[in-house]
């Protein structure tokens, strides 16, 4: 069968499962292993996670380190792939800044994200009506050329959660939206503003009808969130089974953060955040009532 499109290939990911069961049968940790190397907790983390192929210069550096045998160490030269794999996401790395261009590539590389949306619904979530008056909403009025070109790359983002990516699993999302996000969608005024948020709403609904997607709303009654950083996403990767990376977005740029320790933490007030949300048929009874208060302007 083929390989997903934006996962890592079955050589890839069972190189990295082979270097982290390697390294554990070695007794070390990898801080250890990343100290010796001169290299950063980060990129072991994304070598033994399938984020990043490895060279053979730094495999060789491994595979001394670990003291593997000759024949088990022909066979790690083997797994480990010749070309970096391409994806969508290439045609866009001129374009836009480099945070950017590897949040498309880790988020494509991702089989689960995690994310709390304080002011406007995850990208993932967007229509396409909703992610260009985002868009227009800024400053600075983009040309017709670059609203086009950002409005692709939020479809692009959305193909592994729609299923329109073949051989590949839907990702698995899990949001929690912030109350004041859907009042901002029910308090415009204008008409074709509110055709708009009725549209998002409305999409919201449908989405939360996948097995493999589960949005729930966090009442404003409940009080202050227990993070004062706004939005966040939380990326597992194909080779992990939990989140490696803290994303924090806007607009054009990408911030994240890789440390383990600060990215658990990250996971826990995540898992507060959800605690504290109405559970999933609530949460789509309120979105349900919101999508109701939008048409009812409308005269529907």
């Amino acid at each position: 069968m083929a390989e997903p499109q934006g996962a890592p290939s079955a050589r890839a990911r069972q190189l990295a499962d082979e270097l982290r069961l390697l390294r554990g049968a070695a007794g070390l940790h990898g801080k250890d292993v990343a100290q010796s190397l001169g290299w950063s907790a980060s990129k072991l983390s994304r070598i033994e996670n399938g984020r990043i192929g490895i060279s053979e210069r730094d495999l060789k550096k491994l595979i001394e380190l670990y003291r593997i045998p000759p024949q088990r160490a022909a066979w790690l030269r083997a797994l480990a792939p010749r070309l970096s794999a391409k994806g969508w996401w290439d045609a866009f790395s001129e374009a836009v800044p480099s945070g950017y261009a590897n949040l498309l590539k880790l988020e494509a590389d991702s089989w689960a994200v995690h994310c709390y949306c304080a002011v406007v619904p995850h990208a993932l979530l967007q229509t396409v009506d909703y992610s260009r008056a985002v868009i227009l909403a800024g400053a600075r009025r983009p040309s017709s050329k670059e609203l086009e070109r950002r409005l692709d790359i939020v479809r692009r983002r959305q193909g592994p959660l729609t299923g329109v990516v073949k051989d590949r699993e839907p990702m698995r999302l899990s949001a929690v939206l912030d109350e004041s996000v859907i009042l901002r969608l029910t308090a415009v005024r204008d008409a074709a503003d509110r055709v708009v948020s009725a549209g998002q709403i409305s999409h919201l609904i449908s989405l939360s009808a996948h097995a493999h997607v589960e949005i729930r709303v966090m009442s404003l009654a409940v009080g202050p969130p227990p993070i004062s950083s706004g939005s966040f996403s939380l990326l597992t990767p194909f080779a992990g089974t939990s989140p490696d990376v803290v994303c924090f977005e806007n607009k054009s740029r990408a911030f994240f953060i890789e440390e383990e320790r600060e990215v658990q933490s990250y996971v826990q007030d995540f898992e507060r955040l959800n605690a504290m949300s109405l559970n999933p048929a609530d949460s789509l009874r309120r979105l349900k009532a919101a999508l109701a208060e939008c048409r009812a302007d409308r005269g529907e």
